[in-house]
């Protein structure tokens, strides 16, 4: 992907860098039956958070308990999405935005997420990251985190960006993406004791460069999306539709759920995503 004046001028002010087009150069040669949206229905979210719990299983990230699913808790709040990448109707990714007083990483970093620099800024945790394996998996990756990015920016209008990596990737998220390290390394006892590193994105900066510096032109953000390839996500995103009827768990789901989870007398467990 050739860099123009704008991509170039993004790069210089740290909004992009030659990774991050890189990246969009992968996420534009997908399969365009590609799609992320968010669960719809109950049966939507088990598939989603079945993929979840066989790729953590898969990965080491988790032992195998005989269960089928990931008991998260943060995506029992109302305002938190679950989203699904299909590929010809499979479900074969997933990840979701936790918006909520109390983030799943303030169970291992509390005092860094309630430090005076975040106080009265809007925060939420992008997690549940799972992608099945496949020759086209990394590109998966990487279209539901821009996918997830663009709608934190540009659609809820957060502040910041919050997710939890193991110590052993989290270059990989401070390079390609807008991430950078808030905590040193700690131990995840809920994960098999994975050194995990907090991360975050400052999006409200991002925003407001491009909002407002007179040198990106009018709509610049939109000039910027265009010359990544990226438009067409922005306007998914955007459109009043693609929330639209999205799944929000209810009581008796999150009952089954759990029991599913192998949590059969309903009390919450420390696991979290």
């Amino acid at each position: 992907m050739a860099k123009t004046n704008v991509s170039r001028k993004a790069i210089n002010d740290g909004i992009l860098n030659t990774r991050t087009i890189r990246i969009c150069s992968i996420i534009n040669k997908l399969p365009p039956e590609i799609t992320i949206e968010p669960a719809r229905e109950f049966v939507d979210f088990l598939k989603g958070m079945e993929v979840v719990y066989n790729e953590y299983v898969s990965n080491g990230i988790i032992s195998n308990k005989n269960k089928s699913f990931l008991y998260n808790e943060g995506l029992l709040n109302p305002e938190s999405k679950l989203f699904l990448a299909r590929y010809l109707g499979e479900v074969v990714g997933t990840i979701s935005i936790i918006k909520h007083h109390t983030l799943p990483c303030m169970k291992l970093f509390n005092d860094e997420i309630n430090s005076p620099e975040f106080y009265g800024r809007s925060c939420v945790e992008v997690g549940t990251l799972s992608v099945k394996k496949s020759a086209i998996s990394d590109g998966i990756v990487f279209k539901l985190y821009m996918k997830v990015l663009i709608y934190a920016i540009f659609v809820e209008k957060v502040d910041d960006v919050f997710i939890q990596v193991k110590e052993k990737a989290a270059d990989f998220y401070v390079k390609n993406f807008l991430f950078e390290k808030v905590s040193a390394p700690k131990i995840n006892l809920d994960y098999q004791e994975l050194q995990t590193t907090l991360l975050r994105a400052d999006v409200k900066k991002v925003r407001r460069k491009i909002y407002e510096q007179k040198s990106y032109g009018p709509l610049g953000w939109i000039r910027v999306l265009c010359e990544l390839g990226l438009l067409s996500e922005y306007k998914s995103v955007n459109d009043v539709r693609f929330m639209k009827d999205r799944y929000v768990i209810c009581d008796k789901d999150a009952r089954v759920y759990s029991y599913l989870c192998g949590m059969e007398s309903g009390a919450p467990v420390a696991v979290r995503g």
